[in-house]
């Protein structure tokens, strides 16, 4: 039996629910729109402390301008009130722990433009904060000790920069500083067991605070021995020694922490900790060491990718595109800690294969030795080069922050440069440096390339007393600052400047030339095509190819913004900079030659084994010959204004 459904029957109920279940959503829809938001925050009344100082301690925060900017979304934190008195409770508590006991914070919440914006405003009253009348300082030792402590101007210095001074507000907040800085003084004048407290006697009612501060520096120590736990094949002498710790020299503090630094750099070691074992409070301290060794011998394997440039063949000249590196790595050398690395590698560009013997310990823990004989091939644009010699490295780690090199070079070349003219030297030449080069870098504030900057000269002699077939002296500078603009944004710079200020003969050749361009320089030209360049002509005299000559002055500039997309893809990121730089064939041409610049942009994304970076970038000025015009002839594509590099690792 088929029965026939008209559906004309089912309109009246279904009205009937479409207008039970219409004003639930209308009403859900209402509440919705009328739920309250933070849009806006203001603070009032704070004349000591900054309002960017207060909105960081508040959890109530407004939507950026970006976010107010999406008027079809309802940007903002939902607004709760406990979380506004929570607030007034966090102001209340910074202004208490800084000398203002008496403050008081109310708040109010006012309406906006539209019903659900909200503006909180915090009305603070400072009222009178609570000054320091008097600062006494009260050392319990015996005489001799506490004419130690005061005449030591090291203390004397401490003591007169901490915050608590006459006339100054007492904060409780910076309590734990000031005790910490007397016992950070103490125990660096050979005082490992010393303590110290602050106190004061406070008047509530003429807001005055009269402040003690009490040091019990205990016995005056000296170093005895040196325990050492954990070694396998390294003796424990030599990690003793690694430490610079001297039997007999008073404690430091400023030693014990320099001395794991120093145990923790040694290749040999893993895993190194410096610290103080349990003892009777004596004139004498032991000091225990506990190490993990790293294995005595190592192999590693890497490849990458080369410069893009090399493929002039398309599929047939793939190959180009990679590199690799072996290493084998021999440590505790003769049972002193000393260390073999053998190396090679190999690219369209250069092969080498070298030695690197390093002596860990030459006068102190702080200098060190690397000897290192090597063999190369070398193929640039413009010339090929076979090198082969010895280099032996004098280092000294003077701090975390400074490291200085001084080293010797020797070495035998056989030079052939590409298509070569009358102008230029021989085609084939063999000549020999020996150059002395000071070296030296410092770093402040470095953090991953976040934060901070460095400062990194150089200075090479070559040729001091005729022993060099060319004689020739160049210096320069590399200078980088990071400056994290937001937690999401990194504002990077870098100035680059090097010249041959010095040169016996009129022409040097093409390997000691100054070069300049390429992934990790200025951006937009290829490895060292920025700068002046000559015609190749083949055999029926037409035009080629233009390659560089180099110079003997350079100068450029590194301009890059960061930013970090984490919300899109973990360790994604994209960048946008602009490079400049030029390269002279003699100083004279500074005032007449240009400088050149590269605007582009950057993909950058954070893999386990670095960053990996595409760049591109275009010639804003390009010159007829980066163009590869030739006598009024274009020999070149629309592709030669741009530059595309890709690599590991930041540019700088």
């Amino acid at each position: 039996m088929i029965t026939s459904i008209n559906f004309k029957q089912f309109i009246p109920l279904l009205l009937c629910v479409g207008f039970i279940l219409l004003p639930s959503k209308v009403i859900l829809a209402q509440d919705e729109m009328v739920t309250p938001r933070v849009w806006a925050v203001k603070i009032q009344g704070n004349e000591t402390f900054d309002g960017l100082v207060l909105r960081s301690i508040i959890t109530n925060e407004p939507p950026s301008t970006f976010k107010k900017m999406l008027f079809w979304k309802k940007s903002g934190m939902i607004l709760n009130e406990n979380d506004v008195r929570r607030d007034v409770i966090r102001i209340e508590r910074f202004y208490k722990r800084r000398g203002f006991d008496d403050v008081i914070v109310n708040y109010s919440i006012e309406d906006l433009s539209k019903e659900w914006r909200k503006m909180v405003v915090f009305e603070i009253t400072e009222n009178k904060p609570i000054r320091i009348t008097s600062v006494k300082f009260q050392v319990n030792a015996a005489e001799r000790d506490s004419a130690i402590i005061f005449n030591n101007e090291r203390f004397n210095t401490i003591k007169n920069r901490l915050p608590y001074r006459e006339g100054n507000r007492y904060e409780i907040v910076t309590q734990s500083e000031v005790e910490g800085n007397l016992i950070g003084a103490l125990r660096n004048m050979g005082y490992p067991y010393a303590s110290s407290e602050v106190s004061a006697t406070i008047d509530s009612v003429s807001k005055t605070a009269e402040v003690l501060l009490k040091s019990i520096p205990g016995p005056r120590a000296r170093f005895d021995s040196i325990l050492v736990e954990g070694e396998e094949n390294l003796p424990a002498k030599y990690i003793a020694r690694e430490t610079g710790i001297k039997k007999d020299k008073y404690f430091s503090e400023d030693q014990l922490r320099e001395a794991q630094r120093e145990v923790f750099n040694h290749h040999m070691l893993r895993f190194a900790l410096v610290s103080i074992p349990e003892q009777p409070e004596d004139s004498l301290i032991n000091i225990q060491v506990r190490v993990r060794e790293s294995s005595l011998r190592s192999i590693q394997l890497r490849a990458g990718i080369g410069n893009l440039t090399r493929i002039d063949n398309g599929w047939a000249d793939a190959y180009k595109l990679f590199r690799g590196q072996a290493t084998w790595i021999h440590r505790n050398m003769r049972n002193r800690g000393e260390r073999i690395t053998i190396s090679g590698n190999a690219s369209a560009i250069e092969q080498r294969v070298g030695i690197d013997y390093l002596f860990p310990y030459l006068f102190n823990t702080k200098s060190s030795l690397i000897t290192s004989p090597f063999l190369s091939h070398q193929l640039e644009p413009s010339y090929e080069i076979m090198r082969g010699g010895l280099i032996n490295s004098f280092v000294y780690q003077y701090s975390s922050n400074f490291t200085g090199t001084f080293s010797y070079e020797y070495t035998l070349n056989n030079e052939v440069t590409t298509g070569s003219q009358e102008s230029l030297p021989d085609s084939i030449q063999s000549y020999n440096v020996s150059s002395f080069n000071l070296n030296a870098f410092y770093s402040t504030g470095q953090r991953r390339g976040e934060s901070g900057w460095s400062l990194q000269p150089f200075w090479e002699l070559s040729g001091l007393f005729g022993e060099s077939t060319f004689s020739f002296q160049e210096a320069g500078l590399d200078i980088r600052k990071f400056t994290p603009l937001t937690d999401k944004i990194i504002f990077a710079k870098r100035i680059n400047l090097a010249g041959i200020y010095y040169s016996k003969q009129d022409s040097l050749p093409s390997d000691i030339r100054i070069y300049n361009g390429g992934t990790n320089s200025v951006r937009g030209w290829n490895r060292q095509e920025l700068g002046p360049k000559r015609p190749i002509l083949d055999e029926e005299g037409n035009f080629d190819r233009y390659v560089p000559i180099g110079g003997k002055a350079t100068l450029s500039f590194n301009a890059e913004f960061r930013f970090r997309l984490n919300q899109l893809i973990k360790g994604f990121g994209v960048a946008a900079f602009l490079d400049g730089g030029q390269v002279w064939k003699e100083f004279n041409d500074i005032a007449t030659t240009p400088m050149q610049f590269g605007l582009g942009g950057g993909l950058r994304y954070q893999s386990p084994i670095g960053p990996i970076r595409i760049d591109i970038a275009y010639k804003v000025n390009p010159t007829d010959q980066d163009l590869r015009i030739y006598e009024g002839h274009n020999f070149g594509s629309s592709w030669d204004k741009w530059g595309i590099h890709f690599s590991i690792g930041q540019a700088f």
